[in-house]
Order: structure tokens, then C-alpha cells, then sequence
């Protein structure tokens, strides 16, 4: 902004001076325009659903990020203008530090370490009131928050150099070069997937597997949240229900948006990729309407508390590790559930 306003200052200083002059304003104010616009889009990508452009899923694929940080560490990147690197690094940092807010040590679920630090993201006290982000947008900054402290952790190695200076930045973060070279090495180490699906629907594959993973994918994108009843309205998709999860990850009644639980899910994932509509039905009656045993490639697991489905080999539903426990992949236990499947499949 700052340099937007210089240039097109310094042009108008001499802009009487020659009609050229007045056209080179013109010309550079509506391309500084055009690239404030730009960049006001790569900061608030990807686009909201229905407005047509491409909605990017990042996954974990076995790389051992939480499900519930992969949202977070994606708008945290894309905030701060980490680049292609930053997503990686600033998990790397949380894996490091605090194993993605799973240790049990001192400061990681409250209180403070011996050196002072506090959350998942190891934050002295002093450093969190400079750099410290409400990243859930719940009106606090909270250490001890995964959404605030990923944000707070792209915002301060953001002013500490980053993605222009990696190594400067990390050691901002931690003054040890031991540290540095463990984060980076983490970080190479973690395996993620960029998955982007168009936010409104375009033309399957028509192979049937392919188009199940199609739909798949693209409902995972969404960024559904878990709704109890959700999905159980006469039309198939997204509906209210009794409570939802939030993103933050405690059970709101009353919410106002659509979801899905686990067989509402299941359900709009068959019938988007073609199969007859079996109805709203609970669990364990959904896996019923199929035909009993393993599928070739696609088997539904039901009992009477849940129901997901195996894609290629890959667990798909409902889970409590998807983003607002909504549908998405995640591995499930296949324990005290009977196989169905769709036909064909």
C-alpha cells in the first residue's frame, strides 16, 4: 500500500508537466491497482464455495499432521504469505515443539514450561502479546488454542523474515541452529496432498470408482461440520440438526449451519456418485440397504452407533479428526462393524 501510494504521488507531482506523463499515471495506478487486487485474493484463498472458483484440500496422506490443524496451518499460510514452503514449516514447528499440541509436558495444555513458554506453538508470554493471533475468530487470543497459536506462529516468523530468509526466521523463533536444522529436516519429512476441487460441480469422471472419489474429495472440501440429523432431510446433502461440531471443537445446540453426520454423509456421497437414494436412514439400517460382505473396492461399514466407508483401500466418513468432525478421510477401526456394498463396486 505504501508503495502504491508513493509511486502514484511521485506521478503526480509531474503528471501537468506532459500529457505522457498523465498517461504513465494512468497506467501504473491501474496496475498497482490490479496487483493490490491480487494480492488481496492469494491472502484470502482459497475463494468461498459458489463462487466458482477452485477450493484447495490439503491432507495429510499419512503424514501425521492432525486433521484439525490441516485448516488452520492452510489459512495460516496463505495469510501470511509463507509460499509453498510455509504450510510444511510452520507444522514442522508445532510437531517440534509440542508434537501438535499432544505432549504432555509442562506449558503445552496450560501454565508455562521452565523457560516460560505456553501452548502448543511454545510461546513465552512476552512473544504472544506482540505476535499472538485470535486465528478462530472467537474475540480471544489464546496460547493454549490450536487455531490462534498456528496464526501466531505464521505471523511471527512472518515478521521475523520468512518465506524470504527460512533459517534467519526459525532461529527468531528459537536461538539454536540445532533447532533450525531439526525443524527444516521435519518439515521435509511431512508428506502433504493438495487436492483442488471446483466449488460448484462439474462433469465426473464416469468411471465408477473414480467418480466415487470425485464426490469424495469434493465434499471433503466443503468443510462440512458434523451436525447430529444432519443429512436426513427427504433430499439427500447437508441439512440442520440437534448440534454441530464447531471448528474450534466443543458441540454447539442450536447452530445455524447445514451438516452431516455419519450416515447422512455416506448417504450424499453415494447418491451424488449415482446410486438410488436408500432414504434417511440410521447407521447400521444404511449399511442394510446394500448388498452384504467387502466390495471389490468399495466396502461400507456400519453398526448401530456409526457408518463410514472404505474407498481404494482409504477410510472415508465422519471422525472426530476431520475438521469440525465432518466427512473427509480418516482411518477408522473396523472393529464390531459389518461389511455392505455398493453394487458394482
Amino acid at each position: 500500500m505504501n508503495a502504491r501510494r508513493a509511486a502514484i504521488g511521485v506521478l503526480a507531482r509531474f503528471a501537468a508537466r506532459s500529457l505522457a506523463l498523465k498517461a504513465a499515471l494512468v497506467v501504473v495506478a491501474v496496475l498497482l491497482g490490479s496487483l493490490f487486487t491480487v494480492g488481496l485474493f492469494v491472502a484470502s484463498s482459497p475463494r468461498a464455495a459458489g463462487s466458482g472458483f477452485e477450493q484447495c484440500l490439503v491432507s495429510g496422506k499419512g503424514s501425521g499432521i492432525p486433521a484439525n490443524y490441516l485448516p488452520w496451518l492452510q489459512k495460516a499460510a496463505a495469510r501470511f504469505r509463507l509460499g509453498p514452503r510455509g504450510l510444511q514449516i510452520v507444522a514442522a514447528v508445532h510437531k517440534v515443539e509440542s508434537d501438535f499440541g499432544r505432549s504432555d509436558l509442562p506449558g503445552v495444555g496450560s501454565g508455562t514450561n521452565s523457560a516460560g513458554a505456553a501452548g502448543p506453538g511454545q510461546f513465552l508470554l512476552s512473544t504472544w502479546a506482540a505476535y499472538g493471533v485470535d486465528g478462530d475468530g472467537n474475540g480471544t487470543r489464546d496460547p493454549y488454542s490450536v487455531p490462534d497459536s498456528v496464526m501466531a506462529t505464521a505471523n511471527y516468523l512472518h515478521a521475523s523474515g520468512a518465506p524470504g530468509n527460512w533459517r534467519a526466521a526459525l532461529f527468531a523463533y528459537n536461538h539454536a541452529q540445532w533447532y533450525v536444522d531439526q525443524v527444516l529436516d521435519t518439515a521435509a519429512g511431512l508428506d502433504t496432498e493438495v487436492v483442488c476441487m471446483p466449488s460448484e460441480l462439474g462433469q465426473p469422471p464416469s468411471d465408477r470408482l473414480a467418480r466415487l472419489i470425485y464426490y469424495a474429495r469434493w465434499i471433503e472440501s466443503r468443510r462440512i461440520h458434523y451436525c447430529w440429523g444432519g443429512g436426513h432431510a427427504p433430499k439427500p446433502g447437508p441439512s440442520p440438526g440437534s448440534y454441530c461440531w464447531s471448528a474450534a471443537g466443543s458441540q454447539v445446540f442450536g447452530a445455524s449451519e447445514d451438516g452431516l453426520d455419519c450416515s447422512g454423509a455416506v448417504r450424499w456421497l453415494l447418491v451424488l456418485s449415482g446410486y438410488p437414494d436408500p432414504g434417511a436412514l440410521v447407521s447400521n439400517e444404511l449399511g442394510a440397504a446394500y448388498p452384504a460382505g467387502p466390495g471389490a473396492q468399495v466396502t461400507i461399514w456400519a453398526n448401530p452407533a456409526h457408518v463410514f466407508i472404505t474407498i481404494d483401500g482409504r477410510d472415508w466418513g465422519t471422525s472426530e479428526t476431520n475438521f469440525a468432525h465432518g466427512p473427509g478421510y480418516a482411518e477408522h477401526s473396523k472393529a464390531g462393524f459389518l461389511p455392505s456394498h455398493p453394487s458394482g463396486l
